[in-house]
């Protein structure tokens, strides 16, 4: 399984950093980021020799950082070219847990991408509301 991270400035490549930071150095990952004066075109350049430098897209992941925002839509302009799937939204939470879903070799893009995607409503808490309940129970 390999995973490109696209995103605006230097979220990607700070969030894959951050990952290799708590599960170490991760083979066939690599990531980018667009700056205000980059040409779009450049970055699908490098999204599309990302992609056939993993082999033309099968078992590839792209995660990007916002809905319809520019890297986002330069991820979808190659979703027509190669069958890779495509995740938007991406934090810190799913990138670790799409590297260590991927150590299951049995596991698919698909697969990995619909595991994500199950999980990542219990990425975002309101620590308020979780210190409040649970601070109840502890009473009672």
């Amino acid at each position: 399984m390999k995973f490109i991270f696209v995103s605006h400035g230097d979220l990607a490549k700070s969030m894959l950093a951050s990952a290799q930071m708590i599960v170490g150095e991760q083979a066939e990952a690599t990531a980018f980021g667009l700056y205000p004066k980059d040409d779009i075109g450049g970055l699908k350049d490098q999204i599309k020799q990302a992609i056939d430098d993993f082999g033309g897209g099968n078992d590839v992941i792209c995660f990007t950082d916002l809905f319809s925002g520019s890297p986002f839509n330069a991820v979808v302009s190659m979703m027509g070219e190669y069958p890779i799937y495509h995740i938007t939204g991406m934090n810190l939470p799913i990138v670790l847990e799409a590297f260590m879903s991927r150590m299951n070799d049995e596991l698919t893009a698909r697969e990995i991408a619909e595991k994500l995607l199950k999980q990542a409503p219990e990425t975002i808490i309101d620590v308020n509301n979780y210190l409040s309940v649970n601070l109840e129970e502890e009473t009672n």
